[in-house]
């Protein structure tokens, strides 16, 4: 048997089911704490569970956040078909995202984008109602873009011009997600 010199002086070397056996020992001891802990749980228990935070809406008509419901709203955008020369370079695809904030009433902190190479960009918009960002693929023709805000003052349908007029996408899907429901109690 072959043996390693280290610190503690010489022992035997230890195969790898040797070192896992403590470690398949404790595996086994957690399962078996969870099964008795589910086992004698109240079999209420699965209805107190809470429910998501969010609401998700794949034909949203209405874009505007609602105070009432939600902390914010996020859109995912997803431009398909777009003029492939618009998605490559930064200027453009900065100058489009700065726009579109511009445009929806947002007030903007800061931004931030990086152009990829050979071609591609990613940024981001930051604005005091959270942020706007997006990444491009030219050479499929597609932008992401995701415009998160918290407040009844953005004016998320105006973004959405600009994004269309600066990169002329045959197809636009936007999915609106409700981030932070708030759920009121009676009273």
């Amino acid at each position: 048997m072959a043996s390693r010199v280290g610190l503690l002086g010489s022992r035997p070397a230890r195969s790898a089911t040797e070192l896992l056996a403590p470690l398949a020992s404790l595996w086994r001891w957690l399962c078996d704490r969870v099964l008795r802990a589910h086992a004698t749980a109240p079999r209420h228990a699965a209805v107190q569970m809470e429910t998501p935070r969010f609401e998700i809406d794949f034909t949203p008509t209405n874009l505007r956040q609602d105070d009432t419901r939600a902390l914010g709203t996020h859109l995912l955008v997803e431009l398909y078909g777009c003029e492939p020369r618009t998605l490559e370079r930064v200027h453009e695809v900065a100058n489009a995202l700065v726009r579109a904030a511009h445009a929806s009433h947002a007030q903007i902190v800061s931004h931030f984008f990086h152009e990829f190479e050979p071609y591609g960009v990613s940024g981001v918009v930051v604005i005091e109602e959270s942020h706007y960002t997006i990444h491009t693929w030219p050479e499929h023709r597609y932008a992401a873009v995701d415009l998160f805000y918290c407040s009844e003052s953005v004016q998320a349908e105006r973004a959405l011009e600009v994004l269309r007029e600066a990169f002329k996408p045959e197809r636009v899907e936007v999915v609106l997600v409700r981030r932070g429901t708030v759920h009121r109690t009676p009273g």
